[in-house]
């Protein structure tokens, strides 16, 4: 038999034996499962928020396969991890896309399977430089470049495909959110203070807001959400508040204000409904996320500054799918934290009784 294979066919048996060993190894090491997920308020309170998983790249939704370690290690491929992401949007059936500014980019992550993409050119030799908003568009995805003062459409492969294009241009695109129902986008332009809504023919057809510090009126909003029920959230950054909209852009009410007590408001970023009518608030300064329920009464407080699962350092966007799964972008911890919650809890009086002792 080894005068069959000789030195040669032996060698290259036991490298392919090594190879495969090695790659399982590293299959296996690239992703840890958590077994860890804490929950708000901490017991013996009746739990009402739980922390399901942390994603740095596709590793953490899809655990590699042998073959698949093995062509990382024969190609010097690899997935890649997350930076600085800013914004985050969940498309179609379980497509996770993710804005990084650090690697001046977005993160196309399939959910149910290995693929994943990213993608640096906005269109034609022109690549991003600073993507912050992303959000579903008709059978596209838009970006949001707060540098080019742009905003861009790729497909969903990840492919250029046009601009949104404002009359006499953006002065700072920033955050973006999609009316399905209505097929409208809504584009934050930070800069002129004020919301503008494209049709799926990326024609504007409206816009609201103006400089100011009274109701209905912007200083700096950054990021935004369309609900359920099609109220639009803005965030009133330098205003240190959450305003809500009807769809024509018609004032609805406010939540927060400036202040370091439960239900005030620092840095608020991301905004964002699940469908039992909570409204998450990311606020970065704080490095938390504050729960108010529909009728803007303060819930609960969820994390705090740390690097520890369900901690967070300078977050930013926020995203809630139509399975209620909150999205956070812990920007200074490189990831996207998952919370959701728990729908069994009873959400009736005991939430402000439970929580009125809650703060930062």
């Amino acid at each position: 038999m080894l005068r069959r294979f000789g030195i040669t066919g032996i060698l290259a048996c036991v490298t392919a034996w090594l190879m495969l060993v090695c790659a399982l190894g590293c299959a296996t090491s690239g992703r840890t499962e958590q077994t860890y997920h804490p929950v708000w308020p901490p017991p013996p309170a009746a739990p009402r928020v739980r922390h399901l998983m942390d994603i740095r790249s596709q590793d953490d939704l899809h655990k590699p396969s042998a073959f698949d370690g093995l062509g990382r290690m024969i190609t010097g491929g690899g997935t890649r991890s997350m930076i600085r992401p800013n914004s985050a949007t969940v498309v179609g059936d379980g497509l996770l896309c993710v804005t990084d500014q650090e690697w001046q980019g977005v993160h196309l992550l399939e959910m149910h399977s290995s693929g994943s993409r990213f993608v640096s050119l906005a269109e034609d030799g022109l690549h991003f430089v600073s993507p912050v908003g992303i959000a579903a568009f008709a059978d596209k995805i838009a970006v949001s470049d707060s540098m080019l003062n742009r905003v861009f459409l790729i497909t969903r492969g990840g492919e250029p495909a046009g601009q949104i294009e404002k009359p006499r241009g953006f002065a700072r695109p920033t955050g973006l959110a999609y009316d399905g129902e209505r097929r409208e986008l809504y584009v934050v332009d930070t800069l002129d203070n004020e919301v503008c809504v494209f049709n799926d023919e990326g024609r504007l057809i409206r816009k609201f807001g103006s400089p100011g510090t009274d109701i209905g009126e912007f200083n700096f909003p950054t990021h935004i959400f369309v609900d359920q029920l099609g109220r639009v959230f803005v965030t009133d950054s330098m205003n240190f508040r959450v305003q809500a909209f009807d769809r024509e852009g018609h004032y609805l009410f406010d939540l927060g204000r400036q202040g370091d007590a439960t239900g005030y408001l620092a840095v608020p970023k991301g905004v964002g409904v699940d469908g039992f009518g909570h409204i998450y608030i990311v606020d970065s300064y704080f490095s938390n996320v504050q729960v108010f329920d529909e009728d803007g009464r303060f819930l609960l407080s969820v994390g705090g500054p740390g690097e520890g699962v369900g901690q967070f350092q300078v977050p930013a966007g926020l995203f809630v799918d139509r399975d209620n799964r909150v999205y956070i972008c812990d920007s200074f911890n490189r990831r996207v934290q998952v919370l959701e919650y728990i729908a069994e809890a009873n959400h009736g009086e005991a939430d402000h009784e439970n929580n009125a002792s809650s703060d930062h």
